[in-house]
């Protein structure tokens, strides 16, 4: 069929090389070669410039690619809408959020779509908030449950739940009955840090300058889950969300204290959706799975500074 050709040619154009293209597909160079030939003969003029290590796009190329992937995205759409009327759904949903969501929050989701879709496969990848740009423009993920970022742009918002970005510690740390916190505050005593520090650098850098306080972190990486055993050890305070220490928070093991800078304590995670792809069966039964369980998840979160919850946020959502 047209798809078959269609997928030689854009395997081809990905791996830039007809013999690289073939072991992917598991046929023979030849028969490759063969259907690149007969699609240049079909259109008219050479897809492809042979080079002496491989082959390069040309400027109809560039343009047939575009046509070729877009073909198959809306193939695969349809094929797995014709397989969803038999009520049995299969297909591939990739998703990518924040680390703290990958602790304490997917799971819940993957579990319900195991039960309900056995034959649905997911991939889902935790990525640094810094990297929420890039990879939403990078084609390879169906949505994202991130951060809102008003500079974003070729994304569209499917739901949203508040929370605040804060102070994490112990509740026997001397700033733990506070209400909340500035980074001065926090300044005086050890702190731990993400790698990735988002837009946290930015906010210290002026309030410090404000100040005159400095923050030198103790411990930097790039793991929650690492920072959190050290800060359930009293070893420094780390600014997140509640998300990712929700447990221990509901425990009393640790306290959040909202940070009062606005942008971080009016935060918001999103699903995210890249602007004018219609998502896949699969991707739009994932996303309904993030939604029921953030609306659940949102009622958890601690109800100080500005945390809100999505459900009263999706009721206003569906009534405009």
């Amino acid at each position: 069929m047209h798809a078959a050709v269609l997928r030689y040619f854009d395997q081809v154009a990905r791996h830039g090389s007809i013999r690289r293209a073939a072991e992917a597909l598991h046929v023979a160079s030849s028969a490759v070669n063969r259907q690149i030939l007969k699609l240049e003969e079909e259109v008219g003029t050479p897809l492809f410039e042979r080079l002496r290590n491989g082959v390069r796009l040309t400027a109809a190329g560039e343009l047939l690619l575009r046509h070729s992937r877009e073909t198959l995205a809306d193939f695969d759409r349809t094929r797995l809408e014709i397989a969803g009327l038999s009520g049995t759904v299969t297909g591939h949903a990739r998703i990518i959020c924040l680390e703290s969501l990958l602790l304490r929050f997917m799971p819940q989701v993957v579990a319900e779509l195991a039960v309900a879709h056995p034959q649905m496969t997911l991939t889902v990848v935790g990525i640094d908030p810094g990297d929420t740009a890039e990879e939403m423009r990078s084609g390879r993920n169906d949505f994202g449950v991130l951060f809102a970022d008003r500079r974003l742009r070729g994304v569209e918002v499917s739901a949203i739940m508040r929370t605040s970005i804060g102070a994490v510690m112990r509740p026997d740390h001397p700033l733990a009955t506070r209400r909340s916190l500035t980074f001065t505050d926090c300044a005086a005593y050890p702190v731990v840090m993400l790698y990735d520090r988002w837009l946290l650098d930015l906010i210290m850098a002026t309030e410090f300058a404000e100040s005159g306080a400095k923050l030198v972190p103790r411990i930097v990486s790039n793991s929650i889950e690492f920072l959190r055993q050290i800060i359930e050890r009293g070893l420094g305070i780390g600014f997140f969300t509640p998300i990712g220490f929700i447990d221990e928070i509901e425990r009393g093991e640790l306290v959040h204290v909202t940070l009062v800078e606005k942008l971080l304590a009016d935060s918001t995670i999103a699903i995210l959706v890249p602007r004018g792809r219609e998502p896949t069966l699969p991707a739009r039964i994932a996303m309904d799975a993030v939604r029921r369980q953030l609306r659940s998840f949102a009622k958890r979160l601690p109800r100080h500074g500005f945390a809100s919850n999505l459900a009263q946020r999706t009721q206003e959502d569906e009534a405009m």
